[in-house]
């Protein structure tokens, strides 16, 4: 079968039968390098982009963040971008597959499979999340412009004194109407099962279902519309927040001197970069596997997407701290923002209430930010069914995708859904999603450059899409995995606490496997080596 000129057509040539069936190629490929393009520059626009900011609760330490994060952006995780992107695009095979060019690797593959499980969940949260701020929209008024009089902890209007431990009227809806949140952690349990946002959340899974089935080929269209969408609401809202009184405060508040109190904020900012580049979560594997058999420019995709990462992650970070420094103007005190994947949402819930049209712009911002975790979610279960490609389960692949479906469901009910589901979202994100990027990114560059190659790297990238990787690439490559082990193993928390170790084994856990066959494979080679020996 031949490809077609239409984006929509798919398969390589050749048929089930001249298949290898120890490792198959992708069998779905993009015949169109501008559709392609756009997946790939898509997959830098995701629910974490607009949702996940780790220090929009604190002014002070906003933009010494955002400079480091920027930094390690840049000289860090593009060439990183690139270099995972290249493994798929020069190897045409999945996540786990592809590292049969350097075995000792191998550990890596299944290591990317938990950080991207680990992401699903934590994107169809967010999306319960949305979905549930969305539908409050259509209200007569917004329910978080005022506060609800039995509110525990008490609710402070504007203008007004806010009492220590009292919260600002988004928080208050929030966590009392949404989440229905336990106030003392996770003490005693999660907590009773909340219903309302358990059906949000069902919901957002069947969609990430019908999403998913009709295959990656079939996300141009809406790719398209989710990134327009997306830049049309950040830029509307930017020249808002530029109107709110105390949008400024960030840039008064700012104490550089923070960035030298240790390496914790220097590893933070590293693995945030990681999270908003979507490294090391085998989706940039996985979309390079599907690269056009014309040659193709990779350099000019990468550098598309570091761009829209930028613009779309920075942004809305901005616009969050003005939306933050408003809050503080109207309190003339602390607004009690408490940090977390929380943080966000309330402070979008705060900016819509600010604005004129409040009800229109609150229903187009959390619509928004629904689209982008069902594609963000599609995307990541669209990388763990990419593995499934061997032709004995290809024709019951559906299969597969609703055992993942219910699954993902069920762990997500039972654990983000409850009353303390706010608290696992925390530490999800906090954790498994983003610590074990670093160390992962570190073996990924060491391996290519140190054990495969980097000149025989190159010149695979080289023979795949005719061109070969700049000096710049190269170097980076060759540094970074120094870099990102000092970052990772100096700012790890020395206070030991039930998250914490909690979070290390949790951590260590899903990079156990690059360990594990590494060894496997060192004891193996050992064994061969004598035998070869004993029989000269």
């Amino acid at each position: 079968m031949s490809d077609s000129a239409s984006t929509r057509t798919k398969t390589l040539s050749g048929t089930i039968d001249s298949e290898s069936t120890e490792s198959p190629l992708i069998f779905d490929r993009w015949t169109n390098n501008i559709s392609y393009r756009q997946l790939v520059i898509s997959s830098c626009i995701g629910i974490f982009q607009l949702l996940w900011h780790p220090y929009v609760h604190d002014l002070r330490r906003l933009l010494p963040f955002l400079f480091l994060y920027q930094i390690f952006s840049i000289f860090v995780v593009y060439p990183l971008f690139y270099l995972e992107l290249a493994l798929g695009v020069v190897t045409k095979k999945g996540v786990l597959n592809c590292w049969d060019l350097a075995p000792v690797a191998r550990g890596i593959g299944f290591a990317m499979m938990c950080v991207c499980i680990l992401s699903a969940l934590a994107a169809g949260a967010a999306g319960a999340w949305s979905l549930a701020l969305l539908v409050h929209s259509a209200h007569a008024f917004l329910p978080w412009l005022h506060c609800a009089a039995a509110a525990v902890p008490p609710c402070a209007a504007r203008h007004r004194p806010l009492p220590a431990g009292s919260e600002t009227p988004p928080q208050s809806f929030f966590f009392n109407f949404v989440l229905d949140l336990k106030r003392d952690g996770l003490a005693g349990g999660l907590g009773n099962v909340v219903w309302e946002l358990s059906t949000y959340y069902i919901v957002c899974w069947i969609l990430v279902y019908l999403v998913v089935i009709k295959r990656i080929y079939s996300y141009s269209k809406l790719v398209l519309f989710k990134d327009l969408l997306s830049y049309f609401v950040l830029v509307c809202c930017a020249v808002g927040a530029m109107r709110l009184e105390g949008a400024t405060r960030m840039f008064k508040d700012a104490e550089w001197s923070v960035m030298f109190d240790g390496l914790q904020m220097w590893r933070e900012a590293l693995e945030y970069a990681l999270v908003e580049m979507t490294v090391c979560q085998g989706s940039l594997v996985m979309l390079g596997s599907y690269c056009p058999k014309s040659q193709h420019k990779l350099g000019t995709t990468a550098m598309f997407s570091f761009a829209v990462s930028k613009t779309s992650c920075v942004a809305a970070a901005l616009i969050l701290g003005a939306t933050h420094g408003a809050l503080v103007t109207d309190y003339d005190t602390d607004a009690n923002i408490k940090p977390g994947a929380a943080s966000a949402i309330i402070l979008w819930s705060d900016y819509v209430a600010r604005v004129p049209g409040s009800q229109f712009w609150s229903a187009l911002i959390f619509f928004n930010l629904f689209l982008l975790s069902i594609t963000t979610a599609a995307l990541l279960v669209q990388t763990v069914m990419s593995t499934f490609t061997g032709r004995s389960i290809r024709k019951i692949t559906w299969a597969f995708l609703i055992v993942a479906c219910l699954l993902f469901c069920l762990i997500g009910v039972i654990t983000l859904c409850t009353q303390g589901g706010l608290y696992i979202m925390n530490f999800l994100l906090s954790w498994p999603v983003s610590k074990p990027r670093v160390p992962i990114a570190a073996v990924m560059a060491t391996v290519i450059t140190y054990v495969y190659g980097q000149t025989t790297f190159c010149e695979d990238v080289y023979f795949a899409v005719g061109e070969y990787p700049s000096l710049f690439m190269r170097v980076c490559w060759a540094l970074s995995p120094a870099v990102m082990m000092i970052a990772f193993a100096g700012g790890a928390s020395t206070a030991v606490t039930s998250e914490t170790t909690a979070g290390w084994l949790l951590v260590a856990i899903t990079v156990m496997p690059v360990l594990i066959v590494m060894l496997f494979y060192a004891i193996f080679k050992c064994r061969v080596r004598n035998i070869v020996r004993d029989e000269k």
